[in-house]
C-alpha cells in the first residue's frame, strides 16, 4: 500500500504539473491526491481492574505508511476524513465508551494532532463500530513526511475486565498545488 500511495500522489502531481505547462498559461496547478484508507487491524485493549466503574486508557500503535516526499515549491495539505473503531471481539458492542480521543505523531518528534473525537449520542444506541467526529482542516503533512507515525487512542468509560480487540480505520485525503 504504501508504494501505491506514494506512486499515486507523485503521478497524480506530476500530471497535473505537465498538463499547465502543456497550456503556457497557467500561473498555478492545484490537484486533489486520491483518498487513501489505513486500517490497524487486531489491536489488543487490555481489560481493565475497575470492573465496569468509570476508568480511562490509553493504547497507541506505530503503522508504517511510507514517506511523502514531495518536490520543493508545493503547497500541499493532507486531511481526515472520517475515523472508525470497530469491536471485532471480547465485547458485544462499544456501548461502554464514554469518550474516545485518537491522535497521529510523526515517529521520531513532533507533537500529536488530534484526528478525531467521540462521544456518545444522548440516548443512542451504540454498535459493534463507532464513527469520530473529525477536526478539519488539521493539515497533517508533517506526520506523512516520515516513514511511520503512532496513532494512539485515549478511551474513557465503563470498561471491560477482559480483554478486547477492535480495528482502526483512517480515511485520509490530500490536495497538492504548485505555483510558479
Amino acid at each position: 500500500m504504501k508504494t501505491t500511495h506514494t506512486v499515486l500522489c507523485r503521478t497524480a502531481v506530476l500530471s497535473a504539473v505537465a498538463l499547465a505547462a502543456a497550456s503556457g498559461c497557467a500561473p498555478s496547478v492545484e490537484a486533489d491526491v486520491p483518498d487513501v484508507e489505513v486500517t490497524q487491524r487486531g489491536i489488543v485493549f487490555g481489560g481493565v481492574a475497575a470492573g465496569g466503574a468509570e476508568a480511562s486508557m490509553e493504547k497507541s500503535y506505530s503503522q508504517e505508511h511510507g514517506k511523502l516526499d514531495l518536490p520543493e515549491g508545493l503547497d500541499s495539505e493532507v486531511e481526515t476524513l472520517s475515523v472508525t473503531l470497530t469491536a471485532t471481539a471480547g465485547v458485544a458492542d462499544l456501548a461502554f465508551i464514554h469518550h474516545l480521543r485518537i491522535t497521529m505523531a510523526a515517529d521520531g518528534g513532533g507533537a500529536p494532532i488530534e484526528l478525531g473525537t467521540y462521544d456518545p449520542p444522548a440516548g443512542g444506541t451504540v454498535g459493534r463500530q463507532i464513527a469520530l467526529t473529525t477536526l478539519n482542516p488539521n493539515n497533517l503533512l508533517d506526520a506523512w513526511k516520515t516513514d511511520s507515525a503512532t496513532f494512539t487512542l485515549e478511551i474513557k468509560g465503563a470498561l471491560p475486565t477482559a480483554d478486547w480487540t477492535g480495528d482502526v480505520t483512517v480515511h485520509f485525503s490530500g490536495m497538492v498545488k504548485y505555483t510558479y
